[in-house]
């Protein structure tokens, strides 16, 4: 067939079928991203700027969800704009992450929604834009501090910033963070102690095992690595049947009303256990306990993925008990909870099978945390802290040693190899537990 026939018969099946490109932006999808981008009222962002590109827009501030930021771990800024003229075809947004030295080391020009729906030509003067970036330094960012310098270039040129900091290549100064070294907090090592029997699920931590286990110590802040605001600490154990936690938390403000399984229990009071049994930052788990015993269970494949709270149809199948030293929702001042968790070797899935229960020198990354709601806000502490707003750190999990194996008899098979995570230091001492607690008074 002639080239110029197989144009024609396409172009004629385009209009019979209304085969036309969209512009991009303007179906009902993409205008439901696009609500709470733009906006005709003004925000405002928790980091004021006044960051002018010649007349054309202004960067009016952020806000930033890390106040220390970890290579390899996401952490993400939220950039306002107020568009104070306009933009011709052509002209797109940039962001460079910059390290010490002054040498740009991450381009963002596309990492933002309004890249790929809402570029500047189309901005409108009077409207204010709401530019969501995630951002990961890379694992080999070696310098003290990050620095974020924002702009706009079409082809060779850029805007020129008029008001505000800019750096030798003109682009615009708008934000610089800390980064995560060797000055900060390692982290948290434990070496688990192999258990006889599995513990009384009750609560009350006054089997011998526990006199044994080995403590984490006084959790953490969980952003800074410094004392908490308030005292709580873990016990960590495991045997035949699985692993077992054990947590003390003082809580002068019990609060638990939900009632269902996998419920948003970190929106009140819960003790938190997340498990990455290969060290490798994917496919780990997330369980949590209230002090009602109600549990939440999840499991990721990568950082927060799926969205937005894993994969809840995994079931841990763990068993808690729960005693609490108070009651639970009144205004009455309370003392606070001890709860102890038991979770099989054959809950920890790798793809579709059961993963291997630890063998001989196996390390495991986890982390615990507790949550503690107050009469107004809430309130958290760590075992090994994240150091940025977000629990959900791998490479900042706790390294815990199992020194001898675990045979797993609901499932686990023993590994033939495992985590490579080098090994924990035989420097923690076994911390006796807290005394017995009351009965919980509540079901």
């Amino acid at each position: 067939m002639p080239r110029t026939s197989a144009v024609c018969l396409i172009a004629t099946a385009c209009i019979l079928t209304g085969c036309v490109e969209r512009p991009r932006g303007t179906n009902a999808a993409d205008k439901a991203r696009l609500k709470d981008v733009v906006s005709t009222t003004r925000p405002t962002p928790r980091k004021p700027l006044a960051l002018q590109f010649e007349d054309r827009v202004k960067l009016i501030g952020y806000d930033v969800d890390t106040s220390l930021v970890i290579p390899g771990a996401g952490f993400k800024v939220t950039w306002y704009w107020e568009v104070t003229g306009k933009f011709e075809k052509g002209w797109r947004q940039f962001t460079h992450a910059i390290d010490a030295s002054g040498k740009s080391r991450v381009n963002l020009d596309s990492a933002r929604v309004i890249d790929e729906l809402y570029r500047p030509h189309v901005w409108k003067k009077g409207e204010f834009i709401k530019d969501v970036q995630e951002i990961t330094l890379p694992k080999n960012w070696e310098s003290k501090k990050v620095t974020l310098a924002v702009g706009f270039w079409n082809g060779p040129h850029r805007v020129e910033v008029v008001k505000g900091t800019k750096d030798s290549e003109g682009r615009g100064v708008a934000l610089e963070l800390p980064v995560s070294g060797s000055s900060g907090p390692a982290v948290a090592r434990l070496t688990a102690k192999r258990a006889a029997a599995p513990p009384v699920l009750d609560g009350k931590l006054d089997e011998p095992m526990w006199k044994e286990a080995t403590s984490t110590g006084p959790f953490v802040n969980t952003m800074r690595g410094t004392k908490a605001s308030f005292e709580a600490q873990a016990w960590i154990a495991y045997g035949d049947d699985g692993l077992y936690v054990a947590f003390d938390v003082a809580d002068d403000h019990l609060k638990s009303s939900f009632l269902k399984a996998d419920d948003h229990l970190w929106e009140q009071d819960a003790v938190e256990i997340m498990v990455d049994p290969d060290g490798d930052g994917r496919n780990y788990f997330e369980m949590q306990v209230s002090p009602r015993g109600i549990a939440f269970d999840t499991r990721y494949e990568s950082r927060r993925r799926p969205r937005p709270f894993g994969d809840m149809d995994w079931d841990s199948k763990l068993q808690a008990g729960v005693s609490v030293r108070g009651t639970l929702d009144d205004d009455v001042s309370d003392e606070g909870y001890t709860a102890e968790i038991e979770i099989p070797w054959s809950a920890f899935m790798a793809g579709s099978r059961p993963a291997p229960a630890p063998v001989k020198g196996a390390h495991w990354r986890i982390n615990l945390y507790v949550m503690d709601a107050r009469e107004k806000g809430q309130r958290a502490a760590g075992w090994s802290p994240p150091l940025v707003g977000d629990f959900h750190i791998p490479e900042r999990f706790g390294v815990v040693t199992f020194p001898e194996a675990a045979r797993g008899k609901r499932g686990g098979a023993p590994a033939t190899g495992t985590a490579t995570t080098p090994p924990a230091p035989e420097a923690e001492a076994a911390a006796p537990p807290p005394a017995a607690a009351a009965p919980a008074k509540t079901p």
